[in-house]
């Protein structure tokens, strides 16, 4: 009897192991504003490389913003390094950046450091950050 509660006991912290090795993995939290309207809805797409930069989604979650705006993602099991992330506000909910006559400006954009677009968007150099440590937290307001 004992030699099977032992063994099952190694069986369960086995099977546990992996999702404790997840939760010590780095977070990343990050904090929208300005979102006005507060309508629509709110996706926050984050990049692990300059070569999948704007191409290969890494992690993505989307949301509703708050009445003053705001909207707040969280990704968790994060590997420590560069990361750039750029968030749309999809105002009239058809899933698409409106992006307006001279090609930005329709509807909220925005990318980490607050890097702001004008003719072009910018690039993994300009936005990227560092995610170390148990928490990253970065702000991103629309523009």
């Amino acid at each position: 009897m004992y030699l099977f509660k032992l063994t099952r006991l190694m069986i369960a912290c086995t099977l546990a192991l992996p999702a404790f090795a997840y939760a010590a993995l780095p977070s990343l939290i990050v904090n929208v504003t300005g979102a006005v309207p507060s309508v629509g809805e709110i996706e926050v797409t984050v990049f692990d490389s300059a070569e999948d930069f704007m191409k290969n989604v890494y992690l993505q979650e989307s949301g509703v913003p708050d009445e003053n705006g705001r909207f707040t993602a969280k990704f968790a099991g994060l590997e420590e390094g560069e990361y750039a992330v750029v968030v749309v506000h999809d105002e009239n909910g058809n899933e698409t950046y409106d992006a307006g006559i001279l090609g930005f400006g329709s509807e909220g954009m925005g990318y980490s450091n607050n890097v702001r677009q004008w003719f072009s968007r910018p690039d993994f150099e300009e936005v990227k950050f560092m995610i170390e440590g148990d928490t990253t937290e970065i702000t991103i307001e629309l523009h």
